[in-house]
């Protein structure tokens, strides 16, 4: 379960990275899409966190940081991400909710995509939730028992760092 949980969160690190390709075709350069790549790029301390209707232990969310810089993200080793530490999402502001996709670019889920919907609520935070791995995208920002969804929310530390 931790593993997996983890691995969602590399999904929502993706969300948070950038692209310029909306999941559904077509280019969205310049956009919204832009836009929401521009405001999702940073370093971002996991705040909350429910996984199949169960919270997060807070011991997991200290330790839970993401940096997404544009379309890829990645997690520093120290954060503890388990099933993949980095990969790419695309986002698609143009839906309500907002979507995201992203896909692991290592690990056991190497190349599989994980659905989403996300929602910037301000300049330092935003949260998302997440479906299984390779199964249905969530409509609402819900995680209940049985489900396989993961909700979090995510509070803006710092910008990228320089590599």
């Amino acid at each position: 379960m931790k593993m997996r949980f983890v691995f969602s969160i590399g999904a929502i690190a993706a969300i948070a990275a950038g692209c310029t390709n909306n999941p559904l075709g077509g280019s969205t350069t310049g956009s919204a899409a832009e836009r929401d790549y521009e405001q999702l790029s940073g370093t971002w301390q996991l705040t909350r966190g429910v996984e199949n209707g169960k919270p997060v232990p807070a011991s997991v969310l200290k330790r839970t940081i993401l940096i997404t810089d544009h379309n890829t993200f990645r997690f520093p080793k120290a954060s503890g991400a388990g099933t993949h530490r980095a990969g790419s999402f695309t986002v698609n502001p143009a839906t309500r909710p907002k979507q995201v996709d992203s896909t692991a670019a290592g690990g056991p889920h190497a190349g599989q995509l994980t659905r989403g919907i996300y929602e910037i609520l301000d300049a330092n935070h935003w949260r998302a939730c997440w479906g299984p791995s390779g199964g249905p995208r969530p409509t609402d920002f819900r995680s209940s028992p049985g489900s396989g969804r993961i909700l979090q929310d995510w509070k803006k530390i710092r910008p990228v760092p320089s590599r």
